[in-house]
């Protein structure tokens, strides 16, 4: 490797290492504001209750606020991140695809908050209601706000990254990695995966399963669209 290719890599390094240090205090300032509202965010995600939730002792209260900035930061983060992510890779792209992916940041955003809403107004509800009549005769049921919080992140968070499908269909095929021809033949297999994800992120019933696998077929279908328009383009 001559002298060159070694500064090159040097300076690259350099660049990578100042856009995460960026990123990172990007996401510890929103963490720190989050903190703030996180009185607020709790009354919204508990608002369907008309009884306050359970606590067992300062630790719960600590690890609640904690949770909730941190779900906050990541979603205020993500988008700040994508850009430095296109920030970085600009160089290397001509002018017309550096305006493609830089599309791909509010797409980034806007998809994963998509997702984290359709898992919190209709995948949640829908299979609490299933889990908790499982037990109506059996346990005198008393839900704790931490439980009850980590059950929302665990049906609503995977969502939102599963919801992200179509950028990462379009990033990948913006680098010449995917195809439309490779998605329509191996479709079956993705809709394989994504009816075993359904069923692992909703251990209910069949119409929990169905309400969690259409959206994701249906995600799977626009990836294909996507992926043709950039293919074609």
């Amino acid at each position: 490797m001559s002298k060159i290719d070694e500064q090159t890599i040097i300076e690259h390094l350099s660049e990578f290492r100042k856009r995460l240090i960026v990123t990172i205090i990007f996401f510890i300032i929103a963490f720190l504001i989050s903190l703030v509202f996180c009185s607020s965010i709790y009354k919204l995600l508990t608002a369907s209750f008309n009884q306050k939730l359970v606590v067992l002792g300062p630790n719960d209260i600590l690890s609640i606020y904690l949770m909730l900035a941190g779900i906050c930061a990541f979603s205020l983060t993500l988008p700040f991140a994508s850009y430095q992510i296109w920030a970085f890779v600009h160089p290397a792209l001509e002018e017309r695809e550096a305006k493609v992916v830089l599309s791909y940041v509010p797409a980034t955003f806007i998809l994963f908050i998509a997702g984290l809403c359709f898992g919190f107004f209709f995948v949640t509800p829908a299979l609490l209601n299933v889990l908790l009549s499982f037990g109506d005769d059996l346990f005198n049921i008393q839900l704790t706000a931490n439980s009850y919080l980590t059950f929302i992140i665990h049906t609503s968070l995977p969502l939102g990254i599963i919801f992200e499908l179509p950028v990462i269909v379009a990033f990948l095929t913006s680098l010449h990695i995917l195809t439309p021809q490779y998605l329509i033949k191996n479709r079956r297999y993705g809709y394989f995966i994504l009816l075993v994800l359904a069923v692992v992120l909703t251990p209910a019933d069949f119409i929990s399963d169905l309400t969690m696998a259409a959206p994701l077929i249906l995600l799977y279908e626009a990836s294909i669209l996507v992926c043709k328009y950039i293919y074609n383009r």
